[in-house]
């Protein structure tokens, strides 16, 4: 399927303006070249406009605001905190070899369930990784008295360092039980 095939897709584009409100949006013109930032979309039209200009990728930030277009360079922690209404945790798992991200993939899902997270989602990233994902309504309204809006892009950190720490020994384990040393080395 060419990609403009598949942007060009209504349901396809009806989730993407689902999810695209309220965050800033990035289409990619092949490998070197953006769009302009900060950059939203609000109607099929707005989609079919980047498909007809060559549009490869489609990108959503993480972050939620009341109005994307207010983001400018060079905000204060504190104004990007007032402008922001919550934000998704994302994890960008990519190796060079897919089969490492597939087996770290599954241990953070299996600490995710441990932890009786719910709503996740695990999509292919399209290229060696994969994209594990948690909505912001996953989350508790605090944390340690600072409301979890707030607390971006500390939080994303805070969750990835763990869950390293967390699946550590078991990833160790699984690689050393799957491949040679020398074939870690590579």
């Amino acid at each position: 399927m060419e990609i403009k095939d598949f942007y060009g897709r209504k349901d396809i584009q009806k989730e993407l303006l689902r999810l695209s409100k309220g965050r800033e949006v990035q289409a990619w013109f092949g490998k070197d070249k953006v769009g302009p930032r900060p950059e939203i979309v609000n109607f099929e039209g707005d989609l079919r406009d980047l498909i007809k200009q060559g549009m490869t990728s489609f990108h959503i930030s993480e972050e939620r605001w009341k109005d994307p277009l207010v983001l400018e360079s060079g905000l204060t922690k504190n104004k990007l905190d007032e402008l922001r209404e919550g934000w998704d945790l994302l994890i960008d798992l990519d190796s060079k070899n897919l089969d490492l991200s597939l087996i770290c993939g599954e241990l953070i899902v299996d600490a995710l369930k441990f932890h009786d997270v719910k709503n996740y989602f695990v999509k292919f990233s399209g290229n060696h990784g994969l994209h594990i994902g948690i909505p912001f309504e996953a989350f508790p309204k605090e944390v340690n008295n600072v409301n979890i809006k707030d607390f971006f892009p500390e939080g994303v950190r805070t969750i990835s360092e763990y869950l390293k720490d967390m699946i550590k020994e078991f990833l160790t384990e699984k690689i050393l039980n799957k491949y040679k040393l020398e074939e870690i080395a590579k």
